[in-house]
């Protein structure tokens, strides 16, 4: 059953309502104003009045929890401003501006806001997005080119960092906020023959993930080189998220079991440990890959289910050999102020073997998370504050 509203009680200069359809449990919107339908419930819930919303920040007074079953109105109109106005059995009154309501309109999948596709890329990228560091530390333009390399492709460089200690966390924080992690702030990488780890010998770094022992591994890491004076040791990228998109295509068995079975990953120190044990590739609900993690160092012994076993393997040694072989991976060069930023879910790196008696090499890295630079880009766009269903809010 449906009826077009009537008019409300006291209201002045309305125009007509001819085409608000009030149904059962939804109301449709007159052409006028795009003939999206919106559920009672849901409109009840983002009612944007003082009563129900803080005005400075949008949160929400009202608790969802608290809206009645039978929410619904109990008359409604559109006024001569294209604002809807709603009187509801609750005893509230709600308004609802046409800009609004289009913003965030859900009755038509073609208008929903669809997910940032990113840039797939293998080893014929032909250049790593570069940047000079002053133009983006100090504008506001290198600064968002800057962080949309690193939503489009996951990785940037950027040339002439001050070769100081600690600048890369001053860099960091340009931008938004160091991960603190359960060792170093800022960690320090040079030739160590007696050093805690691969990173710290001359030998290959195969392409990895950092600290897959966290549950939530950091989502961006920013290496900072202070001196490559060296002979070889030419930094290496992956695009994780181009491997994965084609084993998904190419060997959908191998990708099904790495996204199913746990991995043990521990990284540790005298007086901390950190250990984790999650699928290598995890997915979002629609079944996007959002986190990949592959660090062949830190693995721990593998406790599939025994049937398992020789097809996580199979899978595994398969991922591996498409991470180590030459058509997704890049190469180049840094040198001292070189600062290379990656999204550390997304992009392995790495480094080839290198001399260390023929220069100096040190880096210093930090971590820090996607989701602030990601946050910093909405606020240089003026796009991270919600707009109000208020007509002159």
């Amino acid at each position: 059953m449906s009826t077009t509203s009537t008019g409300l009680a006291g209201s002045t200069d309305l125009a007509s309502a001819a085409g608000l359809v009030l149904e059962d449990r939804y109301l449709t919107l007159p052409p006028s104003i795009g003939t999206s339908a919106f559920h009672y419930v849901w409109l009840r819930d983002n009612c944007w009045c003082a009563e129900c919303r803080v005005a400075q920040s949008g949160e929400r007074r009202l608790f969802t929890a608290d809206i009645r079953e039978d929410i619904a109105p109990l008359a409604a109109e559109v006024d001569a401003q294209r604002v809807v106005r709603v009187a509801w059995n609750d005893g509230h009154s709600s308004t609802y501006t046409a800009a609004w309501l289009s913003a965030y309109s859900y009755s038509d999948p073609g208008r929903r806001e669809q997910p940032h596709e990113p840039r797939l890329w293998d080893a014929g990228l032909s250049e790593v997005p570069t940047f000079a560091h002053d133009h983006v530390v100090g504008t506001a333009a290198g600064q968002l080119a800057y962080l949309e390399a690193v939503r489009d492709l996951g990785v940037a460089l950027v040339r002439g960092t001050p070769a100081r200690d600690g600048e890369v966390a001053r860099f960091a924080e340009t931008m938004g906020h160091v991960r603190e992690t359960a060792f170093e702030r800022i960690h320090n990488v040079r030739h160590d023959p007696t050093g805690y780890n691969v990173a710290h010998t001359p030998m290959e770094l195969k392409p990895h993930t950092d600290l897959p022992s966290y549950h939530w591994p950091p989502s961006v890491q920013l290496l900072h080189f202070l001196v490559n004076d060296a002979e070889g040791g030419e930094s290496t990228i992956t695009d994780g998220w181009a491997i994965l998109a084609d084993l998904r295509r190419d060997d959908p068995t191998a990708f099904d079991t790495l996204a199913r079975v746990p991995v043990g990953f521990q990284l540790f120190s005298d007086t901390e440990d950190t250990y984790a044990q999650a699928p290598m590739i995890q997915l979002d609900t629609a079944g996007r890959v959002v986190t990949f993690r592959f660090s062949n160092q830190l693995v721990q012994p593998v406790d599939a289910p025994f049937g398992e076993m020789e097809a996580f393997y199979d899978a595994y040694r398969t991922l591996g050999r498409l991470i180590d072989g030459d058509r997704y991976k890049v190469a180049f060069k840094t040198s001292g102020g070189d600062l290379l930023t990656v999204h550390g879910h997304r992009v392995l790196h790495g480094r080839l073997p290198f001399d260390p008696a023929s220069g100096g090499r040190h880096l210093q890295d930090v971590y820090m998370e996607y989701d602030d630079l990601m946050a910093r880009r909405r606020v240089l766009l003026g796009e991270h504050k919600p707009l109000s269903a208020q007509a002159g809010a």
